[in-house]
């Protein structure tokens, strides 16, 4: 993004003076920044070992995995052996494979509890979330949850007998996570990933509310989370197919903020930077360096209009939670009855899902949850000097394990960040050409192969007018 300067020629004399003024900041201390950076070693656009994670997404492993989950009869939360409860042992089992074949790096666990009676659950019910856990070798205390629901339904939410094959919603997701696991496993990186297939969901979000619950009470630092749900189909009822993007949905609001954050988030106005706002762009960005001819679409709201998901139980403990769905959904083919009615045949089947727009999806995944795993954590502290002055001035403290630190900034009224610039790790200041009143900041670190860690929102304190 070219820095916003007019040609001098255009300008008033009153705007000269301003332009000549700034110009003695540029060769000041902005001097560095304008200019091209000198980093200790070059810092790569991508990290090569995130592509490869990316290139090798497999079609054929994705479709396996969603036949193989809608050929149980059904997945109703409340189905018992013959259902969801034999869906979670072909879980444990594939998962089990994915380790055996990394060398046991993989820990496989049941998270099973009984979940007590409540909506949509008329009793007591013993329910059970599959967890597949790959340690992070470097800051291992730092995890990253991806997610899909294994339970499915029909039209009667309480119908726990009829065929439910659940193919898109949400055997597409749970192929994800599937896919996502067997290509991680064999890699190292810095943070935990778990990779959850959780039941529950279309009851009451149980599954995700216990892991979430069960993970806050352990004192996780749970940095990023993602939930795949409904991710299998390009061609929505009535649209046109569209293979080639996907929503992506983030709350503008964080319900753990505490009065003093919300001063502080009012006062330097970054409403629209919320931990999920901040995680959905960075998810955006990956896509865009390491998915070719794919976009992630923003969409500023938690989720679809009136719906839920499972990235929710974990937004409402104060982790940066988001949710990937198709662009256009298909009614005829969620929570329906199995049926040929007036020559349209209904059900969640899998012929109705497009395997290489779900291989796309899997790719979204893995750029996101394979970067932000090797890359270093965000950096520390950074603060916003609350001067009166046409620049701004930020301020860091760099992570271990960085090679660099990326300044991004947008306007105001930009959805995402439209300019970057790198700096060695030795420098944690910078002035910038470009007024804290229409621009906002971040800040993330970069590790030595190229991995783009979460920014990090400046803080700031009151302004004083000298």
């Amino acid at each position: 993004m070219p820095l916003p300067f007019a040609s001098a020629g255009s300008l008033r004399p009153a705007t000269l003076v301003f332009v000549a003024a700034l110009f003695l900041v540029l060769s000041g201390p902005l001097s560095a920044w304008s200019r091209k950076q000198t980093l200790p070693q070059p810092v790569p656009a991508r990290d090569p070992a995130v592509q490869g994670v990316v290139d090798g997404v497999q079609k054929a492993r994705l479709e396996k995995t969603v036949r193989a989950l809608a050929a149980f009869p059904t997945r109703h939360t409340l189905s018992g052996a013959a259902g969801v409860d034999a869906a979670a042992d072909y879980l444990v089992r594939e998962f089990e494979a994915i380790s055996q074949a990394s060398g046991g790096r993989l820990r496989v666990e049941r998270d099973t509890w009984t979940q007590p009676a409540g909506n949509r659950m008329p009793a007591p019910h013993v329910l059970t979330n599959v967890l597949a856990t790959l340690p992070g070798t470097e800051t291992p205390e730092r995890v990253i949850v991806v997610s899909g629901h294994y339970d499915s339904r029909v039209t009667d939410v309480m119908d726990a007998a009829s065929l439910a094959p659940g193919a898109n919603d949400d055997a597409s997701g749970v192929a994800v996570v599937m896919e996502l696991a067997r290509l991680m496993a064999g890699h190292r990186y810095a943070c935990t990933v778990v990779f959850a297939a959780v039941t529950g969901e279309e009851q009451g979000l149980y599954g995700s509310s216990h892991l979430a619950e069960a993970m806050t009470a352990a004192k996780r630092n749970i940095v990023a989370m993602i939930t795949n749900d409904i991710v299998g189909n390009s061609q929505g009822e009535g649209r046109a197919r569209e293979g080639r993007q996907v929503r992506l949905f983030s709350a503008g609001y964080a319900p753990s903020e505490t009065p003093a954050q919300a001063l502080r988030r009012q006062a330097a106005g970054t409403d629209a930077d919320t931990p999920a706002r901040t995680l959905a762009r960075a998810a955006a960005d990956s896509a865009r360096r390491y998915v070719r001819g794919f976009t992630v679409v923003l969409v500023y709201r938690n989720d679809r209009y009136g719906r839920g998901g499972d990235h929710t139980p974990f937004l409402r403990r104060g982790y940066a939670a988001v949710r990937l769905t198709e662009p256009n959904e298909d009614w005829r083919h969620q929570h329906q009855d199995v049926r040929t009615q007036n020559g349209v045949r209904y059900g969640d089947l899998p012929e109705f899902v497009d395997y290489a727009y779900l291989a796309r999806v899997a790719q979204v995944n893995a750029a996101t949850v394979a970067e932000l795993a090797s890359a270093p954590a965000s950096p520390i502290e950074p603060t916003l000097k609350p001067d009166l002055s046409p620049q701004t001035t930020l301020s860091w403290t760099v992570p271990d394990g960085a090679a660099a630190c990326e300044v991004l900034w947008r306007r105001t009224t930009d959805a995402d960040w439209k300019g970057t610039r790198l700096l060695p790790p030795a420098q944690t200041t910078v002035i910038l050409p470009l007024s804290k009143d229409d621009y906002l900041f971040a800040v993330r670190a970069v590790g030595a192969r190229g991995a783009r860690g979460l920014p990090a929102i400046p803080t700031a304190g009151r302004v004083s007018t000298r």
